[in-house]
């Protein structure tokens, strides 16, 4: 820990350097943790221009990932922020049939998808909002929207915040299969995959035997296969106990 600190420490000095040089025009940093922390950072280093945080209406009020509270407390400290997951890794893409209903309800023009990225691209202080997309279809989507961007209106903020309350309930295990996880796990386990599988079945999307289950268990790790070093927890952005949830997925689909 004293040789990390250390690390930091030098590098920062280093950025600060380079900006004083001019060599580099602003500094910033991605983060993943609770807004305490965020605001301990941010006081110690003022020099920070802005901060990278994970924000959508699924996480706002989310006690883990405390998006509402750490961007309020980027915009205490006068930072600019940048916002990544604003889909939460497509999970507010492939919603409940409820919820893709009450948001058709709204405004059947726009896409599932829009609903997300205008809640993220509405908030004050927000530099950009970095949206994954996986194909030109997704792409020209994003662009129809956001190229004359109408801002949310307080109304319908607040229904996208509800309706984020209500799916969080829904989604067993809230992982946004960023695969932080998988490269150091010793048994290859394809955890976001059994995750994925294991939130569809509770979700009411299939029932009975699984032979996509079975073909990961040919092809990787099974979930029982876990030692427990608890190396993927560590690295996890979101916080999540998964060595207690692969039990949940062996428990459910053994």
């Amino acid at each position: 820990t004293l040789m990390m600190s250390i690390s930091c420490f030098i590098k920062c000095v280093f950025i600060k350097k380079m900006k004083e040089e001019g060599k580099i025009r602003e500094i910033g940093f991605s983060f993943h943790d609770t807004a305490d922390i965020l605001d301990q950072i941010l006081t110690e280093h003022p020099e920070m221009d802005f901060v990278q945080l994970q924000i959508n209406y699924l996480d706002w009020n989310s006690e883990s990932v405390q998006s509402k509270l750490c961007y309020e407390t980027a915009v205490k400290h006068g930072k600019q922020v940048v916002i990544m997951e604003p889909v939460k890794g497509g999970s507010l893409v492939q919603v409940p049939q409820d919820i893709k209903t009450q948001l058709q309800h709204l405004d059947n023009s726009l896409s599932i998808a829009s609903w997300a990225i205008r809640f993220a691209a509405s908030l004050k202080n927000v530099r950009v909002v970095l949206s994954g997309m996986s194909n030109l279809e997704q792409l020209n989507d994003n662009i129809s929207y956001m190229k004359e961007f109408k801002p949310l209106t307080q109304e319908e903020n607040n229904f996208l915040i509800k309706l984020g309350d209500q799916i969080r309930t829904s989604i067993a295990i809230p992982c946004t299969a960023c695969n932080y996880c998988t490269p150091g796990c010793p048994k290859q386990i394809c955890i976001p995959e059994y995750f994925r599988l294991f939130n569809n079945r509770k979700q009411n999307l299939f029932s009975g035997k699984s032979k996509e289950y079975e073909d990961l268990k040919n092809e990787h790790g099974r979930p029982l296969d876990c030692i427990e070093c608890g190396q993927c927890e560590r690295v996890c952005p979101q916080k999540l106990p998964i060595i207690s949830n692969l039990k949940k997925v062996a428990g459910e689909f053994e």
